[in-house]
């Protein structure tokens, strides 16, 4: 049996960027019978029982949204976030890929800035981002594009990955250099983008093999990892061995340029963790990110598509964050996508050799639906924390519309 342990009391949550209401959903327009078969609880709860009701757009050229934050410690002490603007969940050409940043912690933050934005006129979607910091002090951002279905179908000539670098806080940017996929993949950067002793940058992108592959070897994996590599601050990139069959966003930390810990996203099944001691060329101990012993038996699991039972409950999948504590324990926050909703976490007081995965702690639990999470944290030398994460609504806060939130908090909650 799982023990949960709120946090929320000691936890100060910080709006970073906000919206004119509440945006749709994803698949929202589905309406609410089959949502309501998994989440019954939803359906008596006075502040989330109008699932279905949003069908309204964010206005072209509208401000707000915040979704998939990716949070960047700066050399200089400052904060940096990366986040989807303008743009619901779904793939939308009129998204952005904005910038904000802190002085404070995470206390305050700045009228966000848009870096690229989608191209109406050709359909295409930027968007999923990751961001890192170059040894000579450039941002660097690799970003995906989607296209539309058709697109896809006919051979996947838009979904690509660029990078571009800023040698200015992000007020001007390098012309956007194309970084080379795995043959008849697509794949989209995610997470926070680590720099090794030697400056290498590393980030995550997963994705799967293009529709017409997979129609020809059905017996292929749906989703592919894989980690890119820049030795050059971020003007080329390289890409290795994927991580697993059928592994998808991958959160990861480095206690040094050898020794990673990796949370991945398992679609089909409970996320798992997973260490390397090459730096991430292999991963070769695998772990359970959560108690085995649990078994679908509601008729409406059968029916649930990717979603899972996590727990004992219905679950959508959602990846997380690692981040290594000064102490060299490891904090992993995640989205948590059953009721009720929000950002929760595991930690390891071992070093990050195993993780206490009987005690789940909560962030927060007051998103409005499933539709959250992305946490991305960062961990300063004396022990304070700050985790973004997105939300459909607060329903604490339902002013601040569709949104982007700062938890604020410290590692001693933990008892570390």
């Amino acid at each position: 049996m799982v023990t949960e342990t709120s946090l929320i009391d000691a936890i100060e949550t910080v709006p970073v960027v906000t919206s004119d209401g509440r945006w749709p959903c994803n698949r929202e327009e589905r309406g609410p019978d089959h949502y309501f078969a998994m989440f019954p609880e939803c359906r008596d709860d006075p502040r989330r029982n109008d699932f279905g009701s949003a069908t309204r757009l964010p206005p072209t050229e509208g401000r707000g949204g915040g979704l998939f934050p990716v949070l960047l410690h700066l050399d200089d002490g400052r904060l940096c976030c990366a986040l989807r603007t303008g743009s619901a969940h779904s793939a939308d050409a009129s998204s952005e890929i904005s910038l904000t940043f802190s002085s404070d912690r995470g206390r305050t933050w700045s009228d966000y800035s848009v870096v690229v934005k989608g191209r109406p006129q050709d359909g295409l979607d930027y968007r999923n981002q990751s961001l890192g910091h170059a040894i000579d002090g450039q941002l660097v951002l690799a970003y995906g594009t989607i296209g539309g279905s058709s697109d896809v179908d006919s051979g996947g000539d838009n979904r690509r990955m660029e990078a571009i670098r800023s040698q200015d806080d992000g007020r001007t940017w390098s012309d956007p250099v194309p970084i080379e996929l795995p043959p008849r993949t697509w794949l989209n950067p995610h997470g926070q983008m680590r720099r090794l002793s030697n400056g290498t940058l590393v980030f995550n992108a997963r994705g799967g093999y293009l529709p017409d592959v997979l129609r020809e070897n059905p017996g292929l994996p749906d989703r592919l990892s894989f980690m890119f590599r820049s030795s050059d601050k971020g003007l080329t990139w390289t890409t290795g061995k994927g991580i697993a069959d059928d592994a998808s966003e991958t959160g990861f930390d480095c206690h040094d340029d050898a020794h990673w810990v990796g949370y991945v996203r398992q679609n089909d099944r409970p996320n798992r963790l997973a260490w390397s001691d090459d730096g991430g060329l292999t991963w070769g101990r695998w772990s359970e990110s959560t108690p085995a012993g649990f078994e679908p038996t509601d008729e409406a699991y059968e029916h649930a598509g990717s979603w899972r039972l996590v727990n004992g409950k219905f679950n959508k999948p959602s990846p997380g964050s690692v981040t290594i504590m000064p102490n060299d324990n490891v904090l992993i926050t995640y989205g948590y996508r059953a009721y009720p909703f929000g950002v929760r976490a595991i930690v390891s007081r071992d070093g990050g050799r195993s993780f206490d995965i009987q005690n789940e702690y909560v962030i927060s639990d007051t998103a409005y639906c499933w539709d959250c999470g992305y946490p991305s944290t960062v961990c300063f030398e004396d022990g304070e924390i700050v985790t973004l994460a997105y939300t459909i609504q607060d329903i604490a806060h339902p002013e601040w519309g569709t949104c982007c939130l700062a938890y604020r908090y410290h590692l001693d909650i933990f008892n570390f």
